[in-house]
């Protein structure tokens, strides 16, 4: 099952790569750095922000495998997300739009109510997409996928090409709440066939459910805990943008978001976002059924193709990928491949990453993954100083894969403490 998920999503996830890439070329060409760079820097503050309250679906994953109540625990998860979605959609975001954005990009002029519109839009798309995960239906999963990125590029088609819309930020903004919107109403249609029980005017509540033990407090420390871990290791993936933006390196920023960071985060969610999604939940599940062997035998085939895959692929990227972006991309992207070529180091570990984490997350070990995570920003930070000291170019690159290899160091110490406790 686990390995009939992976395969499935990670082929609808290499599809939608490979309609993403050839679309993001296209907008390239189209439309102006400065509005790729402002699109795609709204959705990294988005990201940034979504994390320090994100880890409720985590939690939902935890104890949706150990609870005799799932539809209470579904009811909780709801209450969470609703009202963390409408405080950052209403007071973040508002703040964000029109404090912070207008001092860091010169040109941009949009009303907070279209970004909070996209927030809202991206996160219900989202909570259905967590509800398919911890009832398992992957199938689902796989088709919410390719069909964001379908209505995503055809809404963009619409509004550009057949509406003569400019060729700017606003546009995508645009294209990216309706395309939102048309999804939403696929997985509606699809929860009421397949989960009528779980619809979301149903689950909607403004008070805590009751359960006869701590499942409300338990829940409210794994979400704190869990946010407090995506909201730090988004840190360190917003970093280089950071760095970036505040040193007003537009050109080497723009290389970045539009060509480097997109081809990095495109193979990380073929090769390694599947791993985490499909794994954490199996893994909860064999672990509380005490099948150790069988997750030793998923480790030790998992080791065994990580080391072959690795080894091709960033020597195949260390001897293509200039190649690959001066015929593909505008010549003005063509220093990206130098941005590849450091990041494209860190895949494997990122991957493998995966799998301690889940692990971890699996046995509820949830402070273990913050200070990982807090051990991979130390990293960055320290790096990126020394670097920075002696004019290094590329710094913020070369200190983000060293703090990718910090975490994937001290997530293996934690696996390896938690497999050893398991053996006595």
């Amino acid at each position: 099952m686990l390995k009939f998920s992976i395969l499935l999503n990670s082929s609808t996830t290499l599809i939608i790569m490979i309609l993403n890439f050839a679309f993001k070329i296209y907008l390239a060409k189209e439309f102006p750095k400065e509005s790729l760079i402002i699109y795609y820097t709204i959705t990294d503050v988005f990201s940034l922000i979504l994390r320090f309250f994100v880890g409720y679906k985590d939690a939902l994953t935890t104890l949706y495998s150990q609870t005799k109540e799932p539809l209470k625990v579904m009811k909780l998860f709801t209450l969470f997300l609703m009202w963390i979605v409408i405080i950052i959609a209403l007071v973040l975001l508002p703040l964000v739009t029109e404090l912070y954005l207008p001092q860091k990009i010169e040109n941009f002029d949009f009303s907070w109510w279209y970004i909070s519109l996209l927030f809202i839009s991206m996160n219900v798309v989202s909570y259905y997409g967590y509800i398919f995960l911890v009832t398992k239906h992957y199938k689902l999963i796989s088709a919410q996928d390719i069909l964001r990125t379908i209505f995503w590029i055809g809404s963009i088609v619409l509004l550009y090409i057949f509406m003569s819309l400019d060729a700017n930020y606003k546009t995508l903004i645009y294209a990216s709440i309706l395309s939102n919107f048309s999804i939403l109403a696929f997985l509606i249609y699809k929860q009421k066939q397949y989960l009528p029980k779980y619809s979301f005017f149903q689950l909607i509540g403004f008070k805590l459910p009751n359960f006869e033990d701590d499942t409300n407090s338990k829940f409210i420390r794994l979400t704190a805990l869990a946010s407090s871990n995506y909201f730090i290791y988004g840190l360190l993936l917003f970093a280089p943008v950071y760095v970036m933006l505040n040193s007003g390196n537009i050109k080497e920023l723009g290389d970045f978001q539009v060509v480097a960071r997109s081809i990095y985060f495109a193979l990380v969610s073929v090769f390694s976002w599947p791993l985490g999604r499909f794994m954490f939940p199996e893994f909860s599940s064999l672990i509380a059924n005490k099948r150790y062997k069988a997750l030793d035998n998923i480790r030790s085939k998992f080791i065994k193709l990580l080391l072959l895959f690795g080894t091709v692929l960033v020597v195949s990227c260390w001897l293509l990928s200039k190649l690959v972006i001066s015929y593909i991309f505008p010549l003005e992207y063509i220093d990206s491949y130098k941005m590849i070529n450091i990041l494209i180091v860190a895949l494997p570990f990122v991957m493998y990453q995966n799998f301690s984490e889940s692990v971890i997350k699996a046995v509820g070990n949830y402070k273990a993954n913050l200070i990982i995570k807090l051990g991979g920003v130390l990293f960055f930070v320290v790096l990126y100083r020394i670097l920075d000291l002696f004019e290094i170019e590329f710094a913020s690159m070369y200190a983000f894969v060293v703090g990718m290899f910090g975490i994937f160091t001290i997530s293996l110490y934690y696996e390896f403490k938690i497999k050893k406790e398991w053996i006595n």
